[in-house]
């Protein structure tokens, strides 16, 4: 009993030995390695929002708009390790950075990912701009790599402004902006000058719901008045975009019909750095005095464009038909495996799902490092990408490679190891294959 005691140990010991090493070899050299390289980095806020964000604040002596330049200097900087992914090195600024060495950072090789933002906390509604940027890099044994992070406004600028008649006429009212998330921005004649919010606008959003009820001065009938407010040419709300909204009286009949016969909702949007502020497409919203007319009722009504969709994706490679069997004793190197994808609509994610049949390594399979077991995307997991080599966002075409190098670490475990292989490509369609390895000696 004793004698059976020590050879489960000795077992065990040998499995943790070996699932500890090819956790080590999955992660990469990084920063494991003695040999180092220099990188040379830029942080930077792009020029054309710095103009979007003050255009509205900001005028020379002429009146002409002009844009004060943010500075990064103040943004927290992190270096994350891809070949490694446990490595990262952390300055409390750019500053701090550039202060370090005269700005030459000293990094194992090995390819990194930079993030710079604000030195703040993103929220969903903020009194100033947030910028965030992200950039990947590669450093080479005693080589100086430049890279430079250029930051973008995640936060879209919202100013309300109220014209002269209107603040005569009204003597209270209750305003809110809405693009159909929780996220809605609440406005009254508590504050007759607001000042400019930075609201994080939700995706994929074409329309923004302004809603006013106002009571007049001395009483009255309340008016009440809804917009639907659309970028020209039907483009997505985002964040950069600065959106200024004035709610003026309208005092004559509207003949378009469209801006009802209380309250005129005017909007215009900045969007980029040299063109001026371009008018909104204003269209009436539900509960505003002149209702949209009902479909047929304006004449024949044209049907909508369907958008043209491609084929679903299609996948090819030898083994997806047949099982790999290798004998680790006797078949000599492990092949390269591969999965060719063409994916006409656009990559929009591929998942990778594992599985196998020894415990040891469906245990390392499962680990919330990998999360293979569970299924888990190439595009958002970094650290798989030193496993597979990641796809592009948006590529028609992509091939899936089990290299040779996984291979082998792979001949360490005996058993059945399967790996499927997902794509969904950018109208929701996807197709899927699956490789299926036996390990025997």
């Amino acid at each position: 009993m004793k004698l059976f005691n020590t050879i489960t140990a000795c077992l065990l010991l040998c499995a943790g030995l070996v699932s500890c090493e090819m956790k080590d070899e999955l992660k990469g050299s990084g920063a494991g390695t003695s040999e180092v390289g220099y990188l040379n980095l830029g942080v930077a806020v792009n020029a054309s929002q710095n103009s979007v964000v003050s255009r509205a604040d900001n005028a020379n002596d002429d009146g002409e708009n002009v844009g004060v330049a943010v500075s990064a200097d103040d943004f927290p900087v992190t270096i994350t390790g891809v070949t490694d992914p446990s490595y990262s090195k952390e300055y409390e600024s750019y500053a701090a950075l550039k202060a370090e060495n005269g700005g030459k950072v000293e990094l194992p090789i090995g390819e990194y990912t930079v993030t710079a933002h604000s030195n703040a906390e993103l929220e969903p509604q903020m009194a100033t701009p947030y910028y965030e940027g992200t950039t990947p890099i590669k450093i080479t044994a005693g080589v100086e790599s430049s890279a430079e992070v250029k930051c973008t406004m995640k936060n879209m600028k919202i100013q309300l402004t109220y014209t002269a008649n209107f603040l005569a006429k009204f003597e209270s009212w209750d305003i809110t902006i809405n693009d159909g998330s929780d996220n809605i921005l609440n406005f009254d004649e508590t504050d007759k000058n607001p000042a400019a919010v930075y609201w994080m606008v939700a995706e994929n959003v074409t329309e923004i719901k302004v809603a006013i009820t106002a009571t007049p001065m001395g009483g009255g009938q309340e008016v009440t008045e809804s917009r639907l407010l659309s970028k020209p040419e039907g483009s997505n709300w985002a964040g950069s975009d600065a959106l200024t909204i004035q709610m003026e009286e309208n005092t004559s009949e509207d003949p378009t019909g469209i801006q009802g016969s209380g309250i005129t909702i005017n909007a215009s949007v900045s969007f980029d750095e040299d063109s001026e502020d371009v008018p909104v497409t204003v269209k009436p919203g539900e509960g505003s005095s002149e209702e949209p007319e009902e479909p047929g009722t304006g004449g024949e009504e044209e049907e909508p464009e369907e958008p043209e969709i491609g084929p679903a994706p299609t996948l090819s490679g030898e083994y997806l038909t047949k099982t790999l069997n290798f004998n680790k004793s006797t078949d000599g190197t492990f092949p390269v495996l591969t999965i060719e994808m063409e994916v006409p609509n656009g990559i929009e994610d591929v998942i990778v799902t594992a599985d196998s049949d020894n415990l040891v390594f469906k245990s390392m399979l499962a680990s919330k490092e990998f999360g293979l077991t569970a299924g888990a995307s190439l595009i958002t997991n970094t650290t798989l990408a030193g496993l597979f080599p990641p796809p592009t966002s948006g590529a028609d075409s992509y091939t899936f490679t089990l290299n040779e190098t996984l291979g082998g670490m792979l001949t360490n475990f005996t058993g059945n190891h399967e790996f499927t292989v997902k794509v969904i490509d950018e109208a929701s369609l996807s197709a899927e294959g699956t490789l299926n390895i036996s390990i025997t000696e």
